[in-house]
C-alpha cells in the first residue's frame, strides 16, 4: 500500500475527520488530500513533502521518519530537473561567451579603423585645429561678475539631494483582510520595494515565495529580512512554527491577534502598487 493511502486509511480508522486533522497539524485540508492521493509531485512545494508527511504522520500517533524511510521511493525525484538546469546554465553561458567575444572583436576593428583615419587625417591635413573661443575677447570684469552671480545661485546639487531623498521615502501600508483555516490574508499598499522581516525565539522551518518565480527562504531560521521584488503581486510565507515568530513589513509588526493557534500558518500578502 502506498504512503498516501496508508496515511488516508489510519485516519479514517481513527475516526478523524479532514477538517479535525487540519487543525491538528495545521496543515491545509487541500494539501492532506493531495498527500493522502500520493500525487507528491503537485503539492505547492514539493520539496517541502517530507516535512508535511512527518508532521501528518506525529499527528496520527505514528514514527513519521520510519515512514519516511520506508517509502522513499514514492518521493519526486529531482536529478533529472537539476541536470536540464545545468545544462540550460552551460548553454546560456556559452551564448553570452559568444556576445561577448564579438562586441570586443567589433570594437577592436572600430578602434584600428579610427586610428587609420587619425594618421592618414594628420598626414593630410584633413583635420585643423581652431579654437572655440578667442580668450581675448572676454574681458576680466565680465569674469568676475560671471563669478559672483553664479555663487549667489542655489547650487543644483544640492537641490537635487533634496529631491532624492524626498522621493526615497515610500510609503508602505498593510491590513488583514480574512482567513480561511490556518491562512492569513493581508492586502499591502506601497508606491515602491518594501521589506518583509521575520524574528522567532527560536529556529522554525520558513518557506517565502511570490507569483514572479522568486523563493528568498526555503530553510530553517530564527530570524531574516528580505527585501520584495518590485516584479511581484502575490507574496506567500508559511512558518513551521509560527507560534514564537513576529512578522514585519517595513518595520511594522503584523498583529498577533489574527493568527490561530495552529503551529503551522500560511500567510498571503496581495500586493497593490500606487
Amino acid at each position: 500500500m502506498k504512503l498516501g493511502a496508508y496515511l488516508k486509511e489510519k485516519r479514517e480508522n481513527s475516526g478523524i475527520t479532514l477538517k479535525e486533522i487540519q487543525e491538528k497539524s495545521g496543515i491545509r485540508k487541500s494539501i492532506i488530500k493531495t498527500i493522502e492521493a500520493d500525487d507528491f509531485s503537485r503539492l505547492p512545494d514539493p520539496r517541502h513533502t517530507k516535512y508535511l508527511i512527518g508532521q501528518y504522520a506525529d499527528t496520527l500517533g505514528l514514527d513519521g521518519n520510519a515512514l519516511i524511510e520506508k517509502h522513499a521511493d514514492e518521493f519526486p525525484d529531482y536529478t533529472v530537473e537539476g541536470k536540464k538546469r545545468h545544462q540550460s546554465g552551460n548553454e546560456d553561458y556559452k551564448y553570452l561567451k559568444k556576445v561577448l567575444i564579438s562586441f570586443l572583436v567589433m570594437i577592436g576593428v572600430l578602434f584600428t579603423g579610427w586610428m587609420i583615419l587619425l594618421q592618414i587625417g594628420s598626414e593630410a591635413d584633413i583635420f585643423e585645429q581652431k579654437p572655440v573661443y578667442d580668450v581675448s575677447d572676454v574681458s576680466i570684469e565680465e569674469s568676475e561678475e560671471a563669478s559672483e552671480e553664479e555663487s549667489t545661485e542655489e547650487t543644483p546639487e544640492e537641490s537635487t539631494e533634496e529631491a532624492s531623498t524626498e522621493e526615497a521615502a515610500g510609503n508602505t501600508e498593510f491590513s488583514f483582510t480574512g482567513s480561511e483555516g490556518n491562512t492569513l490574508y493581508y492586502d499591502i499598499q506601497t508606491d515602491g520595494p518594501f521589506t518583509l522581516s521575520l524574528s522567532g525565539g527560536s529556529a522554525s522551518w520558513v518557506t517565502l515565495s511570490d507569483d514572479a518565480g522568486n523563493t528568498y527562504a526555503y530553510e530553517e531560521l530564527s530570524e531574516g529580512e528580505f527585501d520584495i521584488a518590485e516584479e511581484a503581486n502575490i507574496l506567500y510565507l508559511t512558518l513551521g512554527n509560527s507560534t514564537d515568530f513576529s512578522v514585519m513589513v517595513d518595520g511594522e509588526t503584523l498583529d498577533d491577534a489574527q493568527k490561530p493557534d495552529a503551529v503551522t500558518v500560511y500567510y498571503q500578502f496581495n500586493i497593490e502598487k500606487e
